[in-house]
């Protein structure tokens, strides 16, 4: 892990679920963790190829310029950044596994920025992991990031963890989540428009981001 925020994200999972495969929904205390809570959402699986956004974070929202919440995740990659991604998130719901992705996302101008994303396992009342925790953090300090179009992401590497063989924090869960990087989320000061600028893909140039039109999702409360 590269990013403070994802690190710190872990460390509180881990806490949570006390040595078990995956935490409940319900132990994730909102208030323990209300830093890191602009970069973090909630995927529900539906069904084989369907993980809709329970909850996103402002920051993530303010990114993209788009609400997220009852959007599928994978309707956001094309091509073979989708399958990668439902291999991935399966991987997650099936074994209890951690999933560190890292992917570049580029504007119609060709702007690039790097992303890091963690996915953890989550577990409904009854013990059915059903969900997955996540945050996605850039990690490059870039000056637009939330003031123009993402139009285009790909996938660069996918590294899929045991997280019994990972470090461990020593530390009570509260504790780690309040070792937290001291960082606003970014704040989107130009609209965007309702339709990505378009404009042929590059020679060589990897799968797009595909954002549809935001509509009525679930509800959650935090």
């Amino acid at each position: 892990m590269k990013h403070k925020i994802t690190q710190t994200l872990f460390d509180y999972w881990n806490a949570i679920r006390a040595g078990r495969p995956a935490p409940r929904r319900s132990e994730i205390d909102p208030g323990d963790i209300r830093r890191l809570l602009p970069y973090v959402f909630i995927l529900e699986r539906r069904a084989e190829d369907s993980y809709p956004f329970r909850l996103a974070g402002t920051g993530l929202c303010n990114i993209y310029g788009m609400e997220f919440r009852g959007h599928d995740m994978l309707a956001t990659w094309a091509d073979d950044c989708a399958e990668t991604m439902r291999n991935t998130l399966d991987e997650v719901i099936r074994n209890a596994g951690i999933a560190m992705v890292e992917y570049t996302a580029t504007t119609a101008e060709g702007s690039e920025v790097t992303f890091e994303m963690i996915l953890m396992p989550l577990a409904h009342e009854n013990g059915a992991i059903t969900r997955v925790l996540g945050a996605i953090v850039p990690l490059e300090d870039v000056s637009w990031i939330g003031d123009r179009l993402l139009s285009r992401q790909w996938i660069d590497r996918v590294q899929l963890k045991d997280p019994e063989l990972m470090p461990k924090s020593e530390r009570p869960a509260q504790t780690a989540a309040r070792r937290i990087l001291r960082q606003r989320p970014p704040v989107r000061t130009v609209p965007f428009g309702n339709q990505l600028a378009q404009r042929p893909p590059l020679r060589g140039e990897r799968s797009y981001l595909r954002l549809v039109k935001s509509s009525a999702g679930d509800q959650e409360s935090a």
